[in-house]
């Protein structure tokens, strides 16, 4: 058995997924654990740095980025089995086909996880699936925060990005942060987390379809106006798909890609729509960010959206569903029909329990104080089932630890390439949280 006598014990391991999405929100978090309630907090990236973290840490808490069943973390149950588990969920606005993907579906997910919910609406989701109110921590959209002072004075401001990424600050900047992964979706994804899970095939197919229909005409549209007027338009790639890889796509359709065509992964999104005129995308929630942060958003549909992938919020926010009227939101300062809806579901919804940054910090501080009844350690028997030959429980945790540890050492690249922009060390992890707190020390809640 591995010796743990040399491990330090801290409070919390903050798992993140993907840096432009979430290590904003785990640095503020940090920083006002550490200053306000004394907590010892270490952040890693989920599948990267998890044996650095290993050899090294005893936590309270580990923060996931998301939690639908055990195959994802049977490796971290192993190595900190005696932990609460806390699920940040960073995905909570779903359609009615991802919810079905995206559910707790494991007595692990249900009974042994605390849950992170923006607002009460998936609260009632995760109670319909079976997890115990107690386990549910209703708090707010952090991420939403980040709009708000004093965080938003972290950001890079818009003539620091043009002059970074050579963008001329006098023309309109149109920001789009595209949501086609489907386009990119092969059959083997389809069969492991779809299929497999429930989703029919027709729909996936479905999916896959619409998501390459919609961005062949939207980079065609993309292309008319960036030849022809003053704009610059900054195209974000989802966080899984490479750079280059949506390059490629998009020269297919086009052909040469226009000089004020941009494809920027860098930074998140809070700096491009703090910094934009304009915020377009198909259904992804940056929307609501854009309108949270009192920018002109719209949802661009040059085809219906199927009906299984829409969700109540698409029917606050104006739809652009041909070129012209493309041309027009882009071109004129057209004030958006629907948004003073959405913001005010949104803000109804996902940001009425206070700064839900600082009650994150809150709630970890009252779990390692006991102030809060944690849900039961995952046993051994979360990973382990018994097999032919009866081998002792222990043995059987033990072989598979180091199995899994293994697999992790020799990560194929498939998974590395996936978490392109995510490779960042722990010094521009501490030089990020330097920042913040220099932002947030004369922060009082």
């Amino acid at each position: 058995m591995q010796s743990t006598s040399f491990k330090k014990n801290i409070d919390v391991i903050y798992l993140y997924e993907h840096v432009a999405r979430e290590l904003d929100v785990a640095c503020a978090v940090k920083c006002i654990a550490e200053r306000h309630y004394g907590l010892r907090i270490e952040i890693e990236h989920w599948t990267i740095g998890l044996n650095r973290a290993f050899g090294k840490f005893r936590p309270r808490i580990i923060v996931l980025p998301h939690c639908w069943n055990v195959k994802f973390y049977e490796s971290i149950i192993m190595e900190w089995r005696k932990s609460v588990f806390f699920n940040m969920a960073w995905e909570q606005l779903l359609s009615p086909e991802t919810r079905k993907q995206k559910r707790p579906s494991d007595d692990f997910a249900r009974k042994h996880v605390i849950h992170h919910a923006w607002g009460d609406f998936y609260a009632n989701f995760l109670q319909e699936e079976g997890v115990p109110t107690e386990n549910i921590f209703i708090n707010g959209n952090p991420t939403y925060m980040l709009y708000e002072e004093p965080y938003r004075q972290y950001f890079k401001q818009r003539l620091d990005l043009a002059r970074q990424y050579n963008l001329d600050v006098n023309k309109r900047w149109i920001f789009f942060p595209e949501n086609y992964g489907w386009a990119f979706v092969g059959d083997g994804y389809v069969k492991e987390l779809w299929l497999d899970q429930g989703t029919s095939l027709n729909k996936a197919n479905t999916m896959r379809q619409f998501a390459r229909l919609s961005m062949e005409e939207t980079m065609k549209w993309c292309d008319a106006i960036v030849r022809n007027r003053n704009l610059e338009l900054i195209i974000r790639p989802r966080p899984s798909i490479p750079r280059n890889r949506f390059m490629d796509r998009v020269q297919k359709i086009i052909g040469a890609i226009p000089n004020r065509m941009h494809f920027i992964k860098e930074e998140s999104i809070r700096e491009w729509i703090m910094a934009s005129d304009v915020v377009i995308s198909s259904y992804s929630t940056s929307l609501v960010d854009a309108i949270i942060a009192k920018k002109p958003a719209y949802m661009i549909e040059p085809y219906s959206i199927p009906k299984f992938l829409q969700v109540d919020w698409h029917s606050y926010i104006t739809h652009i569903k041909t070129q012209n009227e493309f041309e027009n939101t882009c071109l004129n300062n057209l004030p958006p029909a629907e948004n003073n809806r959405l913001v005010s579901w949104a803000r109804t919804s996902m940001l009425a329990r206070g700064d839900a940054i600082w009650n994150l910090a809150d709630f970890f501080a009252r779990v390692c104080n006991g102030e809060i009844r944690h849900p039961p350690y995952a046993g051994r028997r979360t990973v382990t089932k018994n097999g032919r030959f009866h081998i002792p429980k222990w043995a059987l945790f033990e072989y598979r630890r180091i199995k899994y540890k293994k697999k992790r050492l020799n990560m194929p690249m498939k998974i590395k390439w996936v978490y392109e922009k995510d490779h960042i060390i722990q010094k521009e992890i501490e030089q990020k949280t330097e920042k913040w707190k220099g932002i947030l020390k004369s922060y009082e809640n």
